[in-house]
């Protein structure tokens, strides 16, 4: 029996905690909006739930790059040459660079006082979270109408 092309045990992992934590991050972003609010009205940001943000934000940019890391050193699986998988690509390489981008502009914002890096930083957070759903989407379909056992790759370490 062949064994089909997968992901290292490090690879998943990464891919599953940069996953959770972009989600918990979207999820309670309001913290951080209401923590830029009054640091704009130049007033104390309540609570300390923008503090947490803040930390997952750099935890996402760390991970990311440690998981393009591991990409070059460990390989990924051989990507096809039809107009879908095409798409795949494209859409994984997007994933990549928003997980990049995202906490970059958080830092312009709110460590660099670049308030105009606030509303790209909104737009490419919503970005991830419409490209994630997709991915998601592409996935399930892979594994449950195409039966060619696509997600087992980010499920088992090869």
């Amino acid at each position: 029996m062949t064994q089909e092309p997968g992901y290292t045990k490090l690879q998943i992992s990464l891919h599953w905690a940069i996953a959770g934590l972009v989600l918990f991050n979207y999820m309670f972003s309001n913290a951080m909006e209401d923590a830029y609010d009054a640091v704009l009205q130049q007033a104390q940001p309540p609570g300390v739930g923008h503090y947490l943000h803040i930390l997952v934000g750099a935890a996402v940019l760390l991970l990311t790059l440690v998981r393009i890391g591991a990409r070059f050193i460990s390989g990924a699986p051989d990507k096809g040459t039809t107009p879908g998988d095409k798409v795949a690509a494209g859409l994984q390489s997007a994933l990549y660079l928003l997980t990049l981008l995202v906490p970059a502009l958080g830092m312009a914002t709110w460590g660099g006082g670049q308030t105009w890096a606030a509303a790209p930083h909104v737009i490419a957070a919503n970005a991830i979270m419409v490209l994630a759903l997709l991915h998601a989407l592409s996935a399930l379909f892979h594994q449950y109408v195409l039966k060619d056992r696509l997600l087992l790759r980010m499920m088992r370490p090869r």
